[in-house]
């Protein structure tokens, strides 16, 4: 599918989803996030539950939205899926959540954090290749899979960077950022040896991504600042000379 083709399927499925207007700043549950740019939209989702554990059990109330950046017509729309707590444990009564983390790197995936059973906070980075759009979405925003097909799209293949981070209190933050052509970052060198097609840029990105999720978790303003995405598309075909 051309990169035409998934702009238009994707901005024609964001005026389905009642988009609101351009703006650089916008909130889900009870975090404030602020874009380095502006050009970005959103597409409100229905409010869900989790359920949790730990010296009491329930479900924390979640809030999830969607933004999707629309950088014009030589841009490919970027989309991020963002998940928070609107309440506390117990609706803010207190609590005391525990989790058994498991975030290890394999064979394909990239993933750096905490490990342990009844841990009092769980952190984790992933980061993986170009893979199989439909496959991806399915595994990671199924949420969006239904609506992806209504407007009838072929997806692209997508590169993941995926940040969470959740504490005891159950205050988490879960972003989620699929692109289609790599993403840039200064200082591009990441030390740690990865699986071979996990670009190394997007490790550099992704931990500035996992510094400003566990912020956020710890603010009690709960602002999130994104760091900048600057995408990194292929060189244009080179036109036909003439004579």
């Amino acid at each position: 599918m051309s990169r035409r083709m998934w702009k238009a399927a994707v901005c024609g499925w964001m005026l389905w989803g009642a988009v609101a207007s351009h703006a650089a700043e916008f909130s889900v549950g009870r975090v404030d996030i602020r874009f380095a740019d502006e050009g970005w939209k959103e597409v409100p989702l229905p409010d869900a539950a989790q359920a949790y554990g730990g010296d009491r059990s329930g479900a924390l109330a979640v809030q999830e939205k969607l933004f999707v950046r629309d950088g014009g017509a030589s841009e490919t729309p970027v989309l991020i899926l963002v998940s928070a707590n609107s309440e506390g444990l117990g609706g803010g009564r207190g609590g005391h959540m525990t989790y058994s983390v498991e975030c290890k790197s394999d064979e394909h995936n990239y993933r750096e954090g905490n490990e342990g059973f009844r841990a009092s906070f769980a952190q984790c980075l992933t980061v993986t290749p170009l893979y199989d759009g439909p496959g991806v979405i399915k595994a990671l925003a199924p949420q969006l899979e239904g609506a992806l097909k209504t407007e009838g799209a072929e997806m692209p293949p997508f590169y993941t960077v995926w940040s969470r981070h959740a504490i005891s209190t159950g205050s988490f933050v879960d972003v989620r950022v699929f692109t289609v052509f790599p993403i840039s970052a200064e200082s591009a060198a990441a030390a740690d040896a990865l699986p071979k097609d996990v670009p190394p840029a997007h490790v550099v990105w992704g931990r500035q991504l996992k510094d400003a999720v566990k912020s956020s978790v710890y603010s009690l303003s709960g602002r999130l600042d994104m760091p900048p995405i600057r995408l990194v598309a292929p060189p244009q075909p080179a036109a036909a000379g003439g004579g």
